[in-house]
């Protein structure tokens, strides 16, 4: 915790004066970075991280702050840190997981390149969100983290080019779907095939001149309501992030979730079923 790390930097003070404390922030602000302008940014961003996690006598997380910013000086392929990396408790983890799946769907639909500046900015306020987040005993610097996470990602998507649209039909074609997306036991991470039903969704919806298209997570009902309505969000945004990938408008998107009060197959409480555990996408006008 923070509060021990400065209660011990307070007893240390002249010590630590004359030490080095933490990584060479300088040097990796220095680094020759021949890489993508995202990457540029991203290592600007996570040095700035380093530093104020260095004054804060937070070496742990200052090195590995300015780690991500050298590997970013060296073109690596740097991800926004993992929720299961850090020790996260309570509502925190959904809200966090739901932060990290639209950040994911930022990245991986061209945010790197439309907005990388922007872009990059929201990836270190999310991995700082989550390691004050961690901490726990900084309200304000948890707010901060996130705010400046909401700013940025907002600031990049405000960037995105408009989605090409297929020419207007003379004739207003059906709606397609509903379609269905299954989810593992216990997962919301999208498997092959359910990419696959989402891509198809996606390419007809575009083609019908869908106006809006609503997503609504499920679960099964082992494990508990709470649980059950986190996971259901967290499956939403899944496939939700995933349509955005293939093309469909976000403002287009509206995420639901009924956790596992509407279940396809009606089972006792407590009984894991494959067909409960999904996401229906469907379009409207």
């Amino acid at each position: 915790m923070k509060f021990y790390k400065l209660a011990i930097a307070g007893v240390m003070l002249p010590f630590l004066a004359a030490c080095a404390v933490g990584p060479d922030t300088m040097a990796t602000k220095n680094m020759s970075n021949t890489s993508t302008p995202f990457n540029k940014a991203l290592q600007s961003e996570y040095v700035m991280l380093a530093e104020a996690e260095a004054k804060e006598y937070d070496t742990e997380d200052a090195i590995y702050f300015n780690d991500k910013a050298m590997m970013a000086a060296k073109g690596g392929d740097v991800q926004p840190q993992e929720i299961k990396e850090r020790k996260i408790t309570g509502d925190a983890q959904w809200e966090l997981e739901a932060a990290r799946q639209s950040l994911r769907g930022l990245l991986l639909s061209g945010g790197k390149d439309f907005a990388p500046a922007e872009s990059a900015r929201a990836q270190a306020m999310f991995d700082c969100w989550l390691q004050e987040q961690e901490e726990g005993d900084q309200i304000a610097h948890i707010n901060a983290c996130r705010s400046g996470f909401d700013d940025a990602f907002n600031a990049a998507e405000a960037k995105r080019p408009a989605p090409k649209v297929a020419a207007p039909m003379k004739k207003e074609m059906a709606l397609p779907g509903p379609y269905i997306v299954y989810f593992d036991f216990d997962s919301f991470d999208l498997t092959a095939s359910g990419e696959a039903v989402i891509a198809k969704a996606a390419a007809e919806g575009m083609a019908a001149d869908a106006k809006g298209v609503i997503v609504t997570g499920h679960t099964d009902t082992a494990g508990s309501n709470d649980y059950n309505d986190g996971l259901s969000r967290a499956r939403a945004s899944s496939v939700g992030n995933q349509l955005m990938v293939e093309g469909i408008a976000r403002s287009m998107v509206k995420r639901g979730a009924s956790g596992e009060t509407a279940p396809a197959v009606n089972t006792d409480d407590g009984t894991k079923e494959a067909r409960n555990r999904r996401v229906t996408i469907t379009f409207t006008r």
